[in-house]
């Protein structure tokens, strides 16, 4: 018996068009796939293989922890013990918030306010910049074994080691404006002179030193244990440049409610 057997119709041209058509895209597909895992994978390798980026160079060797009160303790302990004069600690400092002693304790000043130099034309008298007091950290600076009268009753006084003081004020300054974030201003008391006279306020803002707590202390304050006459001149360019046109004459006064505030007139110069 003959087996009848029917011919498949022939697969018409318009769809044996439309099959490549999906092949040759398909293809392109799976190529460009392709080329994009061996670029990952190459990209992987590379960031795998490249060096790790050296570390951020440290501001500072050491840095205070803790609570804000903690940190400005520690600040003020640490800092003058590299002050000497002759072998000896040139001052100790005390650091707390700013305020004013009076009958039962005491009292945060609210304001601060900076009178401005009028001496060259470039300012009026009721130019004054008013600062919180709650945000300004203080520092008292006091010759060692003298700390009624808190002048350093060691050693000569000269200007270099006025400028060593400055030195001192402008690093206590710094550490704390770079590691504790409530204050935005330091004042540091300077110590009087042997009759008791005061010898000015060095008054800094984060503004004021603003591009040196982006770099770290040890190019702007390099001597590692400061003495008199030991500044290189770089170094003391540095130090007066910051504290010289900053250093006030201080003089608490009472507000019109009663309350304290504190007046820095034009820089004065030490005695």
């Amino acid at each position: 018996m003959a087996t009848d057997v029917t011919a498949a119709p022939a697969e018409p041209r318009s769809d044996r068009a439309r099959r490549s058509s999906y092949r040759l895209r398909f293809g392109i597909v799976y190529v460009l796939l392709a080329a994009l895992v061996g670029g990952g994978v190459g990209a992987f390798v590379v960031l795998a293989t490249r060096p790790a980026p050296e570390p951020e160079a440290a501001w500072s060797p050491w840095r205070p922890t803790g609570s804000p009160t903690a940190m400005l303790r520690q600040i003020a302990d640490r800092i003058p013990k590299a002050y000497t004069e002759d072998g000896a600690q040139l001052t100790v400092s005390t650091a707390g918030n700013l305020s004013v002693p009076i009958e039962g304790g005491d009292v945060l000043i609210r304001s601060v306010f900076v009178r401005p130099d009028t001496s060259k034309g470039l300012a009026e008298e009721d130019d004054i910049d008013v600062f919180d007091g709650r945000s300004v950290a203080s520092f008292a600076l006091c010759g060692v074994g003298n700390s009624d009268q808190c002048a350093i009753t060691t050693g000569t006084p000269s200007n270099a080691r006025f400028t060593l003081l400055r030195r001192q004020a402008l690093e206590l300054s710094l550490y704390t404006l770079k590691y504790v974030e409530d204050i935005e201003s330091v004042l540091v008391f300077m110590p009087p002179n042997a009759k008791g006279e005061s010898n000015g306020t060095v008054f800094l803002t984060r503004d004021d030193v603003a591009a040196e707590l982006r770099r770290p202390i040890s190019e702007l304050l390099p001597s590692r244990t400061p003495t008199v006459d030991s500044l290189s001149g770089i170094e003391e360019g540095h130090v007066l440049r910051l504290t010289q046109p900053r250093t006030y004459a201080a003089q608490f006064q009472a507000a019109p409610d009663g309350s304290p505030v504190l007046v820095l007139s034009p820089p004065t110069a030490p005695s």
